[in-house]
């Protein structure tokens, strides 16, 4: 008998380990690990080395999609490219733009992964949606509903509950600074900003791949002269050379609003660095 149980736990454990979970960003990946811990395999469809505003996916990243236990993304709205993988699939899926509740805030910039087919949706839609704590825990919340196999202990709960608590301990460490102003090349940060309460940044291009012209670059240096401004944040995408250039004064703070920096991080501690990030960035802004 104590053999026939043995044997029931280890191919228990098989099929769990054997689970692939795959979301098409790393910051989703981010809470799958953590939900899910080691018990299933979690895998990012983005690359490292893709670019996130012209997503062209590999044979392997379409097998992915197909093969996957479960497939987490955001929506087509804002990822058209995988949409017809999506419509292919035969397993379950989970797209954070189908949740009811979910936070959605308009952009004024243009993302170029936004207007792959304008026939997708609201091309107006901020994309980042992953910077929403608030996103985040639905998220949690429905996955342990639609796909509770392989979940950790306590699930979502204990996830949601630490994310509350991070969230008290975030506004605590920026208190005092959301009247400073900053930079940002293209501002895909919104979700998170509006939420800490901080100002509203300088942008430097509403197009991520391309640079400001010439009228604007004056008007943007004559702002950033106005207004004394002294702290940058810098995405991976952005010019560097350029912000320098518009702003020799400022302290200039790479981060990821896409986690490629901290890929062993899960999604909490990562979002600890992108706020240590902004404070250590606003605090010199006030110096």
């Amino acid at each position: 008998m104590r053999s026939l149980w043995l044997v029931m736990l280890m191919m228990l454990s098989a099929q769990a380990m054997s689970q692939t979970l795959v979301a098409s960003v790393e910051p989703l990946a981010k809470v799958l690990r953590g939900l899910y811990g080691d018990q299933v395999q979690v895998v990012t469809l983005l690359q490292a080395n893709q670019n996130p505003h012209q997503l062209a996916l590999s044979p392997r990243q379409a097998m992915l999609v197909q093969q996957a236990d479960l497939l987490v993304w955001l929506g087509e709205t804002v990822e058209a490219p995988l949409a017809p993988l999506v419509a292919r699939r035969q397993g379950p899926t989970l797209a954070l733009l189908e949740l009811e509740g979910v936070h959605r805030r308009e952009g004024d910039h243009d993302h170029d992964h936004e207007h792959h087919d304008s026939d997708h949706g609201d091309a107006t839609l901020d994309p980042h949606l992953w910077l929403s704590l608030d996103n985040m825990m639905l998220l949690a919340g429905a996955l342990a509903q639609r796909y509770p196999q392989g979940l950790n202990q306590g699930e979502p709960d204990r996830w949601q509950q630490a994310a509350t608590t991070r969230q008290g301990h975030h506004h605590q460490a920026l208190a005092g600074l959301s009247d400073i102003p900053w930079l940002s090349y293209h501002h895909p940060w919104g979700y998170l900003t509006e939420t800490l309460g901080l100002a509203e940044p300088l942008v430097v291009s509403r197009q991520l791949d391309a640079g400001p012209g010439s009228r604007r670059f004056v008007e943007l240096a004559s702002q950033i002269r106005d207004q004394q401004v002294r702290c940058a944040i810098r995405e991976p995408e952005a010019r560097a050379a350029l912000i320098t250039r518009l702003c020799p004064d400022c302290q200039i703070h790479p981060l990821d609003p896409l986690g490629r920096d901290y890929p062993e991080l899960d999604y909490l501690t990562w979002r600890d660095r992108l706020v240590e990030g902004f404070k250590a960035c606003l605090q010199a802004g006030a110096g």
